[in-house]
Order: structure tokens, then C-alpha cells, then sequence
């Protein structure tokens, strides 16, 4: 009853939830009192990812009351669908602009920089491999 499994119920993530309040239930009698941190400690410990980032955001509205936090729960998974399984977000593709060659850290003094011995002396080394504008 400590460590349960909210995702392997049929129903999902929030029939899983229902479930084990109803186990504690039943069990109140051997186990006593959980208390309410207790109960919320667990069930946000094992709650899907976007659900616990809302109730960390939310913790201020329900602090140690469980009836409280239950609101939050609820008013929370009506929102975003009730079965609620362990959410991921989607792989979203990165736009990466390419940029072929940058500004150089040397002498230039274009965009692409200056190719100060081929301005001095018409030629360089490097040729059409320079990272350097060889323009006159």
C-alpha cells in the first residue's frame, strides 16, 4: 500500500488512484491513520510527470490537507483526461539554422572576414580552401 502502482490499473492513472484509496480503506484498521502528508507524498511520487510538475506548481493551494489536494487532483485530471497515463511529451524536431562560415576571430573585416595576404600579396596558401574572402 505504500509503493502502489497507479499505471498498471485497467482504467489508467486515475482508476489506479481510486483503487488504492479504497485499499487504505479497507486496511485503516491494521494500519491506522496514514497521515496526510503521507498520502500526498505518495501519490505525487507516483504521479505522470505533467501531474506532478501542476502539483508542485499548485502546492500552496492544498499544503498538507489531502481533501485539498485531492480537488487538485481531480479539478486537474477532468481537465486533462481521466485516464492519464505516464505522459511524455513528443519528440519535436529542432529548426537549426546553418550557417556555412562564421565571422572569423582574426583580421577580417566583411561578414566572412578578409583574407589579409591574399589583399597584401595576391596570394595564399590555403586558395579556395581559405576561410578568408579573397575578393578584390
Amino acid at each position: 500500500l505504500l509503493h502502489p502502482e497507479f499505471e498498471s490499473a485497467e482504467g489508467g492513472w486515475r482508476q489506479g488512484w481510486v483503487e488504492w484509496e479504497a485499499k487504505l480503506a479497507r486496511h485503516a484498521p491494521l494500519l491506522g491513520s496514514l497521515g496526510d502528508a503521507v498520502r500526498i507524498g505518495i501519490v505525487r511520487a507516483r504521479a505522470p510527470d505533467l501531474l506532478r510538475n501542476h502539483l508542485e506548481v499548485s502546492a500552496a493551494s492544498y499544503g498538507a490537507d489531502y481533501a485539498a489536494f485531492r480537488i487538485v487532483v481531480d479539478s486537474y485530471l477532468r481537465a486533462h483526461g481521466g485516464g492519464l497515463r505516464q505522459q511524455t511529451l513528443p519528440a519535436v524536431p529542432l529548426e537549426v539554422d546553418v550557417i556555412t562560415k562564421g565571422k572569423g576571430k582574426g583580421k577580417g573585416s566583411a561578414a566572412r572576414g578578409e583574407c589579409f595576404r591574399f589583399r597584401d600579396t595576391g596570394q595564399c596558401k590555403w586558395g579556395d580552401r581559405c576561410k578568408w574572402d579573397h575578393a578584390r
